[in-house]
Order: structure tokens, then sequence, then C-alpha cells
């Protein structure tokens, strides 16, 4: 194989103007775009094990940019990075303020079976609701506690429209047979 001399030089100057002619900052185009030059990020499953996303946690117990990205063994620029692409976040004095807006994954009853979705963060609540008119209707077997939520559903993050399941025989099946317990629900959730 010949041994080939790489010229640094014109190949800098040829990734900045292919950078450039996609409308790139001169930061983007270098491959080090600053906080905030990024283009928004894909909906995507967010990683709770990651370590940005656990020194992400970490800010909003309360810790210092800094400390968080030190124990997390990542750098403040990246964690600032991180924290500017995915939430909305201010200080407030000494403290951070975190507004996580993310979409969070679920596990609702539709048709029948379990499916984990992705709901915009405001729909958070209304899953909530309905998992305690569900735990209301098995406690009392009053179908009062599922009326509000016949013909109706939810709509995942894709916009995509998941109808909740009322049905009182399906709700007592998955029930008897163990799949409505709420500790291996969340379980599901949190792995």
């Amino acid at each position: 194989m010949a041994n080939r001399t790489r010229n640094h030089r014109l190949d800098y100057k040829k990734r900045i103007a292919r950078g450039r002619a996609r409308g790139l900052s001169l930061s983007q185009s270098r491959g080090h775009a600053r906080a905030g030059e990024r283009k928004k990020p894909k909906k995507r499953n967010v990683d709770p094990n990651a370590a940005l996303e656990r020194a992400l946690e970490r800010m909003k117990n309360g810790e210092s940019q800094k400390s968080a990205a030190k124990a997390q063994r990542v750098s403040v620029e990246q964690l600032r990075r991180y924290l500017k692409e995915n939430t909305r976040a201010k200080r407030r004095g000494n403290k951070w303020v975190i507004i996580d807006r993310r979409p969070v994954s679920m596990v609702i009853v539709s048709r029948g079976k379990f499916i984990s979705i992705d709901v915009p963060y405001r729909s958070k609540s209304k899953v909530g609701r309905f998992w305690n008119a569900v735990n209301s209707f098995l406690e009392t077997n009053d179908r009062i506690y599922l009326k509000p939520y016949e013909n109706d559903g939810i709509r995942d993050a894709n916009g995509k429209f998941h109808p909740w399941e009322t049905d009182p025989n399906t709700l007592r099946k998955l029930d008897s047979i163990g799949e409505l317990s709420f500790v291996d629900i969340y379980a599901n959730v949190a792995q």
C-alpha cells in the first residue's frame, strides 16, 4: 500500500467549505457547535441511565452544573449543550430551575392489551387519571369510574390515537391474571 501523507490544512478548509455551503456556522462546520446552535434533536426515547441524563437529574435535585458534570464524568460544555437542547432552564439566584417538556414513556391499556407509548409532557396527568379510574373500578366494581373514558383515548407524541380500554370484562380478565398490578406496570416503564 502506498504511503500517502495527508494535507490537514486542505482537509480542514474543505470541511469548513462544506459546512458553510450547508448554511452552518463556523463552529458547526468544525464539528463543535455551541450550545443552542445545533438543530433540534429528533424525538427519541431517553435513556435514563445515560451519563448526561443522570447529570441533568442531579441538577434538577439542586446540584450545580459543574458538580453534576464532574460526578457523571462529562464535560460542563456537553452538559450545557444537552440542557439547552432538551429543556428550558434558567438560573434563579444560586439554583437552576429546569422545565423538562420532553415526551414521557407510559404504559396504557388499549384494545385489550398493554402498550407502552410516548406521550407529550402535558398528557402525563391524563394517563394518571385513567389509571386511577381503572383502579377505582377494580376496587368497587362501579362502572361510573370508567364512563368518562368511554369513546375517548390519548394521542401519543407522534399523533397516533390510542383508545382507552373501558370494557369491564377485559379489565377484570387482565386483573385476574395479574396484568394490572401497578407495581409491575411502573417497573416496566422504569426499565
